[in-house]
């Protein structure tokens, strides 16, 4: 379990239909693997709104020693601030391999199945209504085998569709465009198709072109972007790739570009929600849906 949540973590693109074959091979049922990546998903999402933002710890909370330095914090940093390292960002050096699979095996589920789980059909009840509401917010392409992933539980569906309308499906306030380049940078940061298809589609879907996919795709900190929308990917593609090399100057940098904070927090909260997205679409090998994508959207991540 503990390889799983750590490779889900560190290189999602390296994620194979044989890491959830060993979870079974050590007694884990289906919605216990669905609950494993939840987990894991959850705990990124946590760690990536935190490290974006600055979050200091509690200064009250008594935080055990031991604790403190296993991640290299003082008992005097916990009293002040964990982030005094961080006010300007510095090169964080060599880009990690996310975008370069390594592994062999398959990457999503045979053409006859959803996933690499069981899921629950929909049937009447709350996972009917949450698998039609997620198909109404993602339309004209529904995300329906992302709806289904999460048969096996309906109610992790229904927080992550509650929070995932704030931060997206034109909920966020940020407007389709840069929603659409949000998404399409943390995914093609991360390198999972499924989610970076659908956010290509969406930025054909709000008038760019298919050579700014293909830029975008290829370069996401930057790709043919100007002005605030370059800003914007440089800050998603960093806060995706590299967490931890987050500093106080990248949040000062969308403020530069006109961002107000209650932006830089959408921005922030919408990058953790489409890594943790990411995270279950690669660990659960979701197929995409047989519907038609234009090419440039599907080439975009083409192997």
């Amino acid at each position: 379990m503990l390889e799983f949540g750590e490779k889900l973590t560190v290189l999602p693109s390296d994620m194979r239909e044989t890491d959830v074959a060993r979870l079974r091979e050590h007694g884990f049922d289906d919605r216990e693997i669905l609950s494993v990546t939840l987990a894991a998903a959850y705990r990124n999402f946590i760690t990536r709104l935190a490290d974006a933002l600055g979050a200091e710890l509690r200064r009250d909370a008594g935080y055990a020693p031991e604790i403190l330095r296993a991640f290299g914090v003082t008992e005097q940093e916990a009293r002040t601030t964990i982030y005094g390292d961080r006010l300007t960002a510095k090169d964080p050096g060599t880009k990690s391999s996310l975008r370069h699979p390594r592994a062999t095996g398959s990457r999503s589920a045979a053409a006859s199945n959803v996933c690499w789980i069981d899921t629950a059909p929909p049937a009447a009840g709350r996972l009917e209504q949450l698998c039609a509401e997620l198909e109404r917010l993602t339309a004209p392409w529904p995300r329906r085998h992302l709806a289904l992933a999460f048969g096996l539980s309906p109610e992790a569906l229904d927080a992550a569709l509650s929070f995932g309308r704030l931060l997206g499906m034109g909920g966020s306030g940020l407007g389709p465009r840069l929603e659409a380049i949000i998404g399409l940078v943390v995914a093609a940061t991360l390198w999972v198709p499924y989610p970076g298809i659908h956010h290509a589609q969406g930025f054909l879907d709000a008038g760019a072109s298919s050579e700014e996919v293909a830029a975008l795709v290829r370069k996401p900190a930057e790709g043919a972007l100007v002005g605030r929308e370059r800003e914007a990917a440089r800050f998603c593609e960093k806060l995706a790739r590299l967490p931890s090399a987050m500093a106080r100057s990248d949040v000062e940098a969308l403020r530069a570009h006109g961002f107000a904070d209650r932006d830089i927090l959408t921005i922030a909260a919408s990058v953790a929600y489409e890594s943790f997205i990411c995270g279950i679409a690669a660990a659960l090998g979701i197929r995409l849906e047989d519907e038609d994508f234009a090419p440039a959207a599907r080439s975009a991540f083409a192997a």
